[in-house]
């Protein structure tokens, strides 16, 4: 470890810790943002009454800011910062939004082939608990996944892979955080699972939402560490969940969101290991800084002290 970290180290004992034990101590959080989201998800159900886990989301976002004022860093240290924002926020609107314009048009061109009426319809469903409004249900919706894509992108991306880079490669970091993504969203099926819904349908949610948020886990993770800027895997986050709550493909079967459609999965899931590829190639050849790992601070000289009872 440097002098510069010892030295500022020796400022905040838990600055100190999360250095020196970075797992230990992510999982620390991890267990405290899960107990959170065991209360909501599993006691207060406020979904069921007002269509969006909000207190799991509002809290996670206090945890981040709780966490980060502890070891006395600012949320620019996690990313959320405005350097070379205009490069990351063109290849999430290009690259990531281009997907769903994919997605959805060869989804309704299949539909057609097969001589299937389908369109594309805006209304406001929130796919977990089947609530359903207008207007005013829709823009709480969106404005829910603003709390939701900060916290989870705040607390697995920002947060946690920094600090798991202390310990693990670029790629080892990557996959812990998103398979503790991945976990985090089995509250679902299990609540499903406890409310009687048969074992084979929370089997096949819970396997589907074990590889599509590993595998969105790992690609944000991945825009994040080459961009150096969380704010492009936040809006990319942010412009996911908000599209599945107000878009929707209405056929004879009435409104269903393209997540019900097979074709429509596999693309996107394809589509978002592409942008792997893609990312690495344009931050190769824009030269966008990387990630560092946890204590290698961007204002590390102002950190830096003399001990005086050294």
């Amino acid at each position: 470890m440097s002098d510069i970290k010892k030295n500022s180290n020796n400022q905040n004992p838990l600055l100190k810790k999360s250095i020196e034990q970075p797992v230990l101590v992510m999982l620390s959080l991890y267990i405290i943002a899960w107990i959170i989201k065991i209360f909501d998800t599993f006691i207060f159900r406020l979904d069921e009454l007002i269509g969006e886990a909000i207190l799991t989301k509002a809290l996670g976002v206090l945890l981040i800011f709780l966490y980060l004022w502890l070891v006395k860093r600012k949320i620019s240290d996690i990313g959320f910062h405005s350097k070379k924002i205009g490069t990351t926020l063109l290849i999430t609107i290009g690259g990531f939004g281009l997907i769903y314009v994919i997605a959805y048009i060869t989804q309704l061109i299949i539909l057609k082939a097969s001589g299937v009426k389908a369109s594309l319809v805006l209304s406001a469903i929130d796919p977990k608990t089947g609530l359903s409004g207008g207007l005013l249900f829709g823009l709480w919706l969106v404005f829910s996944n603003l709390f939701n894509s900060g916290m989870e992108e705040g607390l697995f991306r920002g947060v946690m892979l920094r600090h798991f880079l202390v310990r693990y490669s670029k790629w080892g970091a990557i996959f812990l955080q998103a398979f503790l993504f991945s976990l985090w969203h089995l509250s679902w099926p299990l609540r499903h699972l406890l409310d009687g819904q048969a074992v084979g349908d929370v089997a096949f949610e819970a396997l589907g939402l074990l590889l599509s948020t590993i595998i969105s886990g790992v690609v944000y993770g991945y825009f994040y560490y080459r961009t150096n800027n969380l704010w492009g895997a936040f809006i990319a986050h942010f412009i996911n969940n908000s599209i599945f709550n107000v878009l929707f493909i209405e056929t004879a079967a009435g409104l269903q969101s393209g997540l019900e459609f097979m074709p429509f999965i596999l693309l996107f899931l394809i589509l978002h290991l592409v942008m792997i590829p893609i990312i690495g190639l344009i931050t190769n050849r824009l030269q966008l800084p990387e990630v560092m790992p946890w204590g290698d601070f961007a204002d590390k000289e102002d950190l830096k002290t003399v001990d005086q009872t050294a």
